[in-house]
Parts: C-alpha cells; structure tokens; sequence
C-alpha cells in the first residue's frame, strides 16, 4: 500500500499501480519514491529520484494496463541482484550500464509501453491459416484492437530474407525504374529476350509473384510514363503470353500523371507488336477493355492474341475504394482467367508497382485458397509477398484493407443472376416451402444490407448541421455527407451558405455521380432546388411524390407561362398528362445579376465597408470562378439557358411504400431514359435528379432500378443485392428493407418479360450452351448466396 513520508513530502507508490487514481489527486507532490515488495530477485526496497511529475505520469498512463505498466517498470529497474541505485544521483546501474532517470519520463514510459503492446500483438500473429466460418469473426475481434493488425505488419517486414531479396541488377539500370524504392529482386525478376543494340533490353521493373495454389501466378510491375517503357511494356506481355492485365491506378490524379495511357484508342504501333481496341465497356467504378495483338514473327509469320484490359478508375491517392467494386472487378478478372484456360500469369500493375498491387493479388489468391480449402491465410501470403517484390504491403492501413476485403467477399458472397432467373425466382414464392426459403434468404439478404451500410456521423455531414443550414432539412437525421454532396454556384436567397441543399450524388452502374436523389423542397428552398437543376446541368427530375397539402409541400413548378424562382426564370414549353404520370418540358433562363454594377455606383466608403462582409466575398468568389469556367463570351450566352423534362408520378398513393402495381413505375423508366438519350448538350454525362417527399422513400426504388436495367443491357445479368448496398452509401435511409427490397425484383422482372431483346438473347445463349455441353440442369434459387467450397483437395503452399 502507498505510504506518505512527511519529513521529506515523499510518495511511496507500489509497482502495480493498483492505488494510480488515489496518487493522481495526489500531484502537489512531485518528489517520489518507488517501492517494491521484497523478494530474492529485489535487493532494494526503495528507489529515490527527484525527476518524475507524478501528477503527469499517472494522467498519461492510467488507462494502460497493469501488466504493461509492470513490464515496462521491471525493463528499468532491473530484476537481477546487481542491480543498484545512488541515491546521490538518482542513477540506475544495471549490469554495469549507466542509466538516468531522466530517461523514464512520462512520454519515454508510455513509448515503451507501446514497443511492449506491440510485442505483445507480434506474438497474436495467426501460425496457421483461418477457416472461413471463423474468419468474419476473426477480422471483426482484430478492427476492435488495430494495434493487432500493426502487429502482424511488422511480423512480416521481420520475415524479410535480406540475404534472398537483393536488387543488384535492378540497382544499376536506374533510367528502367520509376520509383528507387521499388526495385525487383534478383532471383525473381522477370527477363525478357535482349534486343539487338540494347544491352540492357532484358530488363524490366517486374517480378513473379506466386499464389497458394500456382508458380508464377502474377507478374506485378511498375506504371508506364514514358514511349520507351510503352514498348517495353508491350513486349513483355507478348513475351510472357499474359492475356490478362489489371491496372490500378488513374491515368491522372491529384495534378500528377500516375500513368500514361499506354493503349491506343483505335490502334497503334508499339515497337514490334500492334495493338488495336476492339471494345470498351465502362463502369462507375471500372473499364473492361478489350485489344488484340498482332506480331509478325519471321517464322511463324503473323500472329494475333486477345488480352483483356481490367482498369480500376476510381482509386484515388492515400485512400481506399469501394470494396465491393474491388471484389467485382476481381470476380471478372477471375471469370475471365477461367473461361480462357490460360497458364500464363496476370499482369498487375499501379502506380509504382508495390501497395495497391499487392492488395489485389493478396485478394485473388486468398480468394481462390478459400475455393479451394475452405481457409483464408492473410498473414501467411503477405509474407510470401514481401519476400517477392518490395512494398507489396507498404501499410498497416493497406493490410487492414485486404482483411476488410477478404471479410465482405466472405460475408456478402452473393453472385449476379442470369436474367431468365428471375423468372424462377418469382415462381418459387407460389409454393409454400419454397415460399419459406426465399423469405429465410431474403431476411438474410436484408440483414447484410443493413450490417454493411455505413453509418454517417455528424462531422460527416457537417455542412447540413451547420445553424444556418438547418432549416433547410426536412428531417434533421436525413443529412447529405459532405463529400457527396452536390455544391451549388449560382448565388441565391439570403442565407449565408447559398451553396447547401439536402441533396446527394448517388452512383449508377456505368457513371459515379449518375444520380441525384433530393427532398421536395421547402418554401425557402425552392430556389435552391432551381440552382441544383441549372448549376449541374441537369436534363431530367424524377418527382416520385404527388403531394397535395402545398402548405407542407409547396408548388416548385407551374402548368404554363412564366414563373421567376430566384435567379431563374422558368418557362413551360410544353405539358402532358398521361394516366400514370405527367411531363413537363421546361427551359430555365439565369437572369444576369446586377451585382457589380450596384457596387460601381457606391462610394469608396460603401465599397470598403461592403468588401469586408463575408457575403461579399463568397459572391466575388463565386464570380471569379464562374469567369474562369465559362471561357468566352459565347459560351457564357450558351449556358445561360437550359432545356430540361420534368416527370411526374400520378398513381401512387401518400401511404403506399410501393405502387400498386409495376406498370406506371416502368413508363416512368421508360420516359426518363428515353430523355436522357435524346436530350441536348450531351446529357449522358449529367445526372438525373430523383426527388420524393422526404428525400428518402421511393427514391431508392427508381435508382436501383435503373443500376439493375443497365446490368442487364451491358452484362446480361442482375443483382439487386448489389444494387442497394451501392445506392446506400451516401444514403443510407433509401430501400426499406422488407416492402421495397420484394418490389425490385418484380420490377426487374417485369421489365425482363416486357423487353423482347432479352428473351431473344437468353435463346441464343441457351442454344449456345447446348451445342456445347454446358446446359445447367438444376436451376437452383436465382441469387442465391454462394456457399464456401470445403474439400480435402491438397493444396501445395508455394513461398
């Protein structure tokens, strides 16, 4: 127990700092002395040094833990009997090193606890691989103690073999390396042929990497930025026979050039080898590519070969992406190795050719280890991958990402279904039993969703909680994330951040930002509304909600004429009223302000005294800005107006969550896609904006019915799953999870039967199947959740 000494104001403070609390209140009395309980391994019963602020000592550390606290007692005072101490001094003579006190400040103490905790986690490192039941439960422990994720990092720069990986060769050829850091191993690097007049022509910053299950399974490489290293690049996929590439960086981010695009549009000649696109397909997150080589070979004369191009756009700089667009764009990679047959390895490049690529490999082969056993090795493969090629686990930020990755492919492991399945799936709620399973999966579905949907803090959204934003809110929990809200321009009312509205971009299947789902608008922010419409070029609005109490809900929009909303002027250039909906066709007109004009006309007095408002800053700025976009002067009188259609739902009732049937919605589909393909001013690149009474209901049903219809033109396939959880990013309220979630796989179906391309296109694919073999005679649960594969198959470990 703690004792006083009132002779010399001295504390007495066992080594368990069992009483820290009672010493805290304790703080006027600086000088202390620490004592320990006799034992044969503690001569001295008492240590005495002046140095050491008690009150500061014990605030910093009262939250560790004992046994820390002891451990890293124990490292200074020593626990063999030649220890000793001078009390003159205050100095530690341990094993006859000179240690001061001075050195055991708080902040030294608390250093050395944490070299102690992270001791301690190195030592938690998994030593065998984890089973895939366990797995979710495993990553979900470890992100509630990050400093287990730092410890199993720096287990594996520990398993670095110094004396295997040198870079010698890669040393020496310092106009082939793009970053010094990032150099290949010498027993690993990739050799090409020597080219005639060039020495060095062999090689080239890449390295073999292997998988769980295959030698040689990834080549990972650096970026291209130069015509020489263009060649180069393409001389070594022809050389390894890759038909696979995975690139993971943009072309151009943050004001620097990452990588140059190293593929032609059409075609192109680089070195001996001819490249030529023969299709693109674009995603939001992504773009499939699709080029054919060609090389006349003396002997063998002209020889073609087909590589797919898997580009991950949307990656940025000291960040991380989507991981679901990660897991597809993985999954499509895969599906693709898989229906070439190919032995070749996948070309995986970045930026520099280290952490983003180590992430995609680090995920493939676990994936295809859990395929294969039933266990994912995380650790084990990250060891195998630092030995192969250097900052392939460049962070504890980046290791933590593979284990999330690998964490949702294991939880939400749920497949795309072929179109004809929905078909099957709707047939099943009909019977009893097979009715129980699909409410069983759907509740489990449901679940998942609502686990995995982020949870948006305040500071999140803290431009909607600002005081001058809040009356602009419907719902005070319904508030846009920061980052994905759209910022208006266009000065207007008199609030002092004209550039909020509760509004937010959501991302399509083809174009991140491609929707813009928003709030009936207030009376104050009805020219707010007419701002996001003209300011993001915005060629449809989608008014899901046919409110009638206009004093809760007031009109934004008239049948005929003229109408001034703001800085706008709004005019009806035609009207339609159909059975389910109605349309408007609009042109919006900004009106020029008079601003600088007002501020010509005051005297050198009111111009300093209106200068120095906060509202006359934000307006200048704005202006300068708006000079800077518009260009000429011609382009400025082209964007003064715009055409846009506004429709509108008529049958769907204030108290129904879904129409009361599918046939209105689908025309309301079919009108605004219809639009936004012959609309002006190329409206494929602006968004649609998606609005209903609360910003929330019903808007999540018109989106992800739009993700799922452009699945279907461009792969063939749907998932809604997948749909939902993109969409609830940035919106996490949208899709109730038991009424609308049933609604869109109706919808998705209705919209199936009524197209004929479909069924024409499901007929050749199936006639396709038979010629071939590959008839699929047990057409399971469409959408039905992937179980993890267990079997006995002996897989051989490749380090």
């Amino acid at each position: 127990m703690a004792s006083t000494s009132t002779s010399n104001h001295l504390l007495s403070v066992p080594v368990l700092y069992d009483e820290a609390e009672a010493l805290e209140a304790q703080d006027r009395l600086s000088p202390i002395s620490v004592s320990r309980s006799a034992g044969r391994h503690s001569p001295l019963s008492r240590l005495s040094f002046r140095e050491f602020d008690v009150h500061k000592m014990f605030t910093n550390l009262r939250k560790k833990s004992t046994s820390d606290l002891n451990l890293v007692f124990d490292m200074f005072r020593g626990t063999s009997p030649t220890d000793r101490v001078s009390a003159s001094t205050g100095n530690l003579h341990r094993n006859r090193k000179r240690i001061s006190w001075q050195s055991i400040s708080p902040n030294h103490i608390q250093k050395q606890i944490h070299l102690v905790q992270e001791e301690k986690a190195m030592q938690a490192a998994p030593s065998q691989p984890i089973d895939a039941a366990k797995f979710v439960a495993y990553v979900t422990e470890r992100r509630k103690k990050r400093i287990l994720f730092k410890g199993e990092y720096l287990m594996i720069q520990r398993s670095i073999d110094m004396q295997k990986c040198r870079s010698d060769v890669a040393s020496t050829m310092d106009d082939r390396n793009q970053y010094p850091d990032t150099l290949p191993y010498d027993y690993n690097r990739v050799i090409l042929h020597t080219m005639p007049g060039d020495e060095n022509s062999h090689y080239v910053n890449a390295s073999y990497v292997n998988s769980w299950v295959r030698e040689k399974a990834y080549v990972v490489t650096q970026a291209v930025k130069t015509k020489a290293a263009n060649a180069e690049f393409w001389r070594m996929v022809w050389e390894l026979g890759s038909n696979c590439i995975v690139m993971l960086t943009k072309v151009f981010d943050f004001m620097r050039v990452m990588c140059a695009q190293y593929w032609p549009i059409t075609s192109a000649h680089f070195g001996e080898i001819e490249v030529e696109t023969l299709e693109t397909k674009t995603y939001a997150h992504f773009v499939i590519r699709t080029f054919r080589l060609k090389r006349l070979d003396e002997y063998e004369g002209l020889q073609t070969r087909t590589v797919k191009h898997f580009h991950f756009t949307e990656w940025e700089l000291d960040s991380f992406p989507y991981i679901s667009a990660f897991i597809e764009l993985r999954r499509r990679v895969r599906q693709h190795m898989e229906k070439c047959f190919a032995d070749a390895p996948i070309v995986v490049h970045c930026s520099n050719g280290a952490g983003r690529s180590g992430a995609f490999i680090a995920l493939d082969a676990n994936l295809e280890l859990l395929k294969k056993t039933g266990q994912i090795d995380v650790f084990g493969y990250a060891k195998t991958m630092v030995n192969s090629r250097p900052n392939l686990v460049d962070s504890v930020d980046q290791y933590q990402f593979i284990y999330d990755a690998l964490s949702e492919a294991v939880l939400c492991n749920i497949q795309p279904i072929a179109m004809h399945r929905l078909k099957d799936r709707s047939s099943m709620y009909k019977a009893k039993k097979d009715r129980q399973l699909m409410e069983v999966q759907d509740s489990h579905e449901n679940k998942l969703l609502i686990m995995l949907t982020p949870t948006l803090r305040i500071g999140d959204c803290a431009g909607g909680h600002r005081l001058e934003n809040r009356g602009k809110n419907r719902d005070v929990m319904v508030v846009p994330p920061d980052h994905a809200r759209p910022y208006l321009q266009t000065l207007h009312g008199e609030s002092k951040d004209y550039t909020y509205i509760n509004a937010v971009e959501v991302d399509g299947f083809t174009r991140k930002g491609e929707f813009i789902v928003t709030e009936w608008p207030k009376a104050a922010t009805v020219d707010s509304f007419w701002t996001l419409v003209f300011d993001h070029g915005c060629h449809t609005i989608v008014n899901l909600s046919n409110q009638g109490n206009e004093k809760q809900y007031p009109t934004f929009i008239h049948n005929k004429g003229k109408h001034t909303y703001g800085p706008f002027v709004v005019e009806i250039l035609n009207y339609h009223q159909y059975p389910a909906l109605t349309s408007h066709m609009v042109k919006i007109m900004k009106r020029k302000s008079t601003g600088d004009v007002n501020i010509l006309k005051m005297t050198k007095e009111q111009q300093k005294k209106h200068e120095n408002s906060s509202h006359q800053i934000q307006r200048l700025t704005f202006m300068i800005s708006e000079i800077m976009q518009a260009g000429s002067t011609q382009q400025q009188l082209e964007a003064e107006v715009r055409i846009c259609c506004l429709i509108q739902v008529r049958m769907w009732p204030i108290e129904n969550k879904v129409p009361l049937s599918t046939s209105g919605l689908i025309d309301m589909i079919k009108m605004a896609r219809s639009w936004r393909k012959r609309a002006p001013d190329r409206p494929e690149t602006k968004p649609t904006i998606v609005m209903s009474h609360n910003g929330v209901s019903r808007c999540g049903i018109f989106v992800a019915a739009n993700v799922c219809i452009d699945q279907m033109d461009m792969d063939h396939e749907v998932d809604v799953f997948h749909a939902v959880k993109m969409i609830r990013i940035n919106r996490p309220q949208v899709i109730d999870m038991k009424d609308e979630y049933k609604y869109l796989y109706d919808l998705m179906l209705h919209w199936y039967m009524t197209n004929p391309e479909y069924r024409a296109f499901d007929e050749r694919e199936e006639e396709e199947k038979a010629t071939s073999g590959l008839v699929d005679h047990n057409p399971t649960r469409a959408g039905s959740t992937r179980q993890s594969v267990k079997s006995k198959n002996k897989v051989v470990y490749l380090n």
